[in-house]
């Protein structure tokens, strides 16, 4: 994902994809509700992605197999949500 950042007055590109969180780091990123959601999924074979965070939402991304589903903030479950991952790129030679 890149992101606009002001650099000396410059604007500059960061691209955030090229550090990926760690599945703890992720977890932590959950509110109690998607943990609890969580483990209804975990239980189903879903694992964890990531968890997408806006300034005032938080939507976690989990996956089994083929099939995604999303936990919003208060833990409802979403198992034919209308988003499309993009493919994970090799991260980029420096």
């Amino acid at each position: 994902m890149q992101t606009q950042v002001l650099n000396n007055g410059l604007l500059s590109f960061e691209d955030r994809r090229v550090s990926q969180a760690h599945t703890n780091e992720h977890w932590d990123r959950l509110t109690t509700a998607q943990r609890f959601a969580f483990y209804t999924l975990a239980k189903l074979g879903y694992q964890l992605l990531f968890v997408r965070q806006t300034p005032t939402t938080s939507t976690a991304i989990a996956k089994q197999e083929d099939q995604l589903a999303t936990i919003d903030d208060d833990g409802d479950i979403d198992f034919n949500p209308d988003i499309i991952l993009r493919e994970r790129r090799p991260p980029r030679k420096q």
